[in-house]
C-alpha cells in the first residue's frame, strides 16, 4: 500500500478525475495534482468538522451533502454555486445522494427524496418509503435505492413513485454498484446479491462475504470488489458467478471511500490521514 498524499486529518470523500483528486478533509476541499501529488487548490467549506458526509463530482461541479446541508460548488476552484438546509436534525439528515444531468437526488431518513434541479434549483419533497435509504443510484432513466429494512427500490426518477421492489432480506442494503445491466447489493447481514436490471429480479446470491459490513467498491478486470472497512479486508470476486476469488488484508477501520482506475485502488479510511493506493494485481 503506498500513501500517495499526506493530509492533516481523515479524507471523508474524494472525486478521482484525469489529471486530479478532489477530496474532503476536514474543514476544507482540497485539490491535489494527481501526478505531482502536490495541493493545488484548498478551501476552507465547511463551518465544522465532520464525518458524515459524501462527495460526487459531475460536469464540472462537485455536490457534497453534510448532515441536513446540501452544497455545489464549482471543480475548478470550489467556488459556492449553492447551499440548501434539507433537514434540522437526525430525524431529517440526508442520508444518501445521487446526481444526473438535470437533478440532484437526496434521500433523507425515514424514507423521504428531496431533489433539487440542477438548472432553476427548485426543490421538492417526495415520501418514497417508510424506511431509510443509505444507498441511492441513477439508473438509464430510474432511480435505484437500497432500504434499511432490506428492499431494494426501482423509482420513477419524475414522479418518485415506487415501480418495483426487491426484498432482499430484513436488515440495511447500505450499497449498491451498478456494472452495465447488472446491479450489485451489499447487505447488513452479510449477504451479496446479483441483480438483473432488465427485468429487476434476483440472479444469485452468497452469504458471509464479511463478518461485518461491507460495500460493493466497483469491478476490476471480470472481478466485483468489496471493502469492509471493520474487517480490514478487500475481497474480490467472480463477477457472473460470485465465487470468491481473493480475499487482501489491508489496515482499515470502520469507513472510508474507493475509487479503482487501471490496476490500482486509491482508498481513504478512518486510520489513514490522506489518501493511499494499492496494487490490485499483486
Amino acid at each position: 500500500m503506498e500513501h500517495i498524499v499526506e493530509l492533516d486529518g481523515v479524507v471523508t470523500g474524494f472525486n478521482v478525475a484525469e489529471h486530479c483528486i478532489d477530496c474532503m478533509c476536514g474543514k476544507n476541499l482540497v485539490k491535489i495534482d494527481k501526478h505531482t501529488r502536490e495541493i493545488i487548490c484548498q478551501k476552507q467549506v465547511f463551518e465544522k468538522e465532520g464525518l458524515s458526509r459524501k462527495l460526487i463530482a459531475e460536469d464540472e461541479q462537485i455536490f457534497v451533502y453534510d448532515f441536513c446541508v446540501l452544497y455545489v460548488l464549482s471543480q475548478k476552484n470550489y467556488e459556492l454555486i449553492g447551499k440548501w438546509q434539507l433537514g434540522n436534525d437526525l430525524s431529517s439528515d440526508i442520508c444518501g445522494m445521487a446526481v444526473d444531468s438535470t437533478k440532484i437526488y437526496c434521500s433523507i431518513r425515514n424514507g423521504k427524496i428531496i431533489t433539487v434541479d440542477r438548472q432553476s434549483y427548485v426543490v421538492d419533497a417526495f415520501h418514497v418509503s417508510e424506511s431509510s435509504m443509505w444507498s441511492v443510484k441513477t439508473y438509464d432513466s430510474y432511480l435505484v435505492c437500497g432500504t434499511v429494512d432490506g428492499k431494494v427500490l426501482l423509482l420513477d426518477p419524475l414522479a418518485l413513485s415506487i415501480e418495483k421492489e426487491l426484498v432482499l432480506g430484513k436488515k440495511n442494503i447500505g450499497s449498491l454498484y451498478i456494472d452495465g445491466e447488472i446491479l450489485y447489493a451489499a447487505s447488513h447481514d452479510g449477504k451479496l446479491f446479483k441483480i438483473s436490471m432488465r427485468n429487476f429480479e434476483m440472479e444469485s446470491s452468497v452469504k458471509n462475504v464479511h463478518k461485518k459490513m461491507f460495500d460493493c467498491a466497483g469491478i476490476y478486470e471480470d472481478m466485483l470488489v468489496t471493502v469492509s472497512y471493520p474487517c480490514s479486508e478487500i475481497a474480490f470476486w467472480n463477477k457472473d458467478t460470485l465465487e470468491k476469488i481473493k480475499v487482501m488484508n489491508i489496515p482499515l477501520k470502520l469507513s472510508g471511500h474507493t475509487h479503482i482506475e487501471n490496476n490500482f485502488m486509491y482508498i481513504s479510511s478512518r486510520n489513514i490521514l490522506g489518501i493511499d493506493k494499492i496494487k490490485l494485481n499483486e
